[in-house]
């Protein structure tokens, strides 16, 4: 039932973040307003109490009644699953991963819509998928058990991806609690039991010795947080260790490549306005 109405106003560049961020209410539910000559949206948001108290807690924004009589939503577009460079395959449907994931190519990963970011339907997070597949190839053939850890994971798409790929130590940190509680809600709806989840401020965080550096590092983040926290992030990577870079507009591509210029830019992979990056730590041996 269709009781509130949820409205923010935000910037037009995370427009599609928000669309995926808040598809776990019905995208159909969605209403984005675009003023003329303005960099702002508005987001409306019809929902019930509940969700709109919730919404409200987690983003901020404004709460009011509404009547929802005579108004009913189209139905909602099932596109499940995503599939991951033939390796991976994301539902956000339950039944329909129940269904299927005992058959098809690929190895099923349940990640329902929900308020943590992260369900690989954002450029964003897809491309870090595509890349963490190629990063951790190299990793799987060579046997032995790898390691990875997410920085800012949202719904812990990443880290979970990355333990189905055979990771054996698996990390995700966020700074938002409540994603934080989503990621290993997510671990357990997978009866994934490696991955290890924790708060913790990517600007304030301690990378491990050198010991206890990982393979593959990922970070789907603000370019501004990856440019603050970019000395912090490299000293994670092992030697011929390799990270992906995500959460970054295309046109800011060459100053984080520049930022992170102790390390070999490997490949950028596009889609609209977005681009992940892979880069490779010099030292040791380079898996291709």
């Amino acid at each position: 039932m269709y009781t509130h109405l949820w409205s923010r106003i935000s910037s037009v560049k995370w427009e599609d973040s928000w669309i995926e961020r808040l598809r776990f209410a019905g995208e159909q539910n969605l209403v984005i307003k675009k003023f003329p000559a303005s960099r702002s949206i508005r987001l409306d948001l019809y929902t019930n109490a509940t969700t709109a108290k919730k919404l409200k807690s987690a983003f901020g924004g404004t709460v009011r009644p509404f009547d929802a009589a005579g108004w009913q939503p189209p139905a909602p577009k099932i596109t499940d699953p995503l599939r991951v460079a033939g390796q991976l395959r994301i539902y956000r449907d339950r039944e329909l991963f129940k269904k299927e994931r005992a058959t098809g190519k690929g190895l099923p990963l349940l990640i329902p819509s929900g308020m943590a970011f992260g369900t690989g339907d954002h450029a964003t997070t897809a491309r870090c998928l595509q890349l963490l597949v190629e990063a951790a190839a190299p990793l799987r053939a060579a046997g032995g058990k790898w390691s990875m850890i997410d920085l800012g994971c949202g719904s812990g798409i990443l880290a979970l991806a990355a333990e189905k790929l055979g990771a054996g130590k698996i990390l995700g940190c966020d700074f938002d609690e409540a994603c934080v509680r989503i990621s290993k809600e997510n671990a357990l709806l997978n009866k994934l039991p490696l991955a290890q989840f924790l708060k913790a401020d990517v600007l304030r965080w301690k990378p491990p010795g050198k010991k206890e550096a990982h393979d593959i590092v990922a970070a789907n983040l603000y370019s501004t947080i990856l440019t603050a926290a970019s000395v912090m992030i490299v000293e994670a990577i092992k030697p011929g260790g390799v990270l992906i870079l995500s959460g970054i507009l295309a046109v800011e591509e060459k100053t984080i490549v520049d930022t992170f210029s102790s390390l070999r830019h490997v490949k950028t992979l596009k889609r609209g306005k977005w681009a992940a990056i892979m880069l490779r730590k010099g030292g040791g041996r380079t898996p291709r």
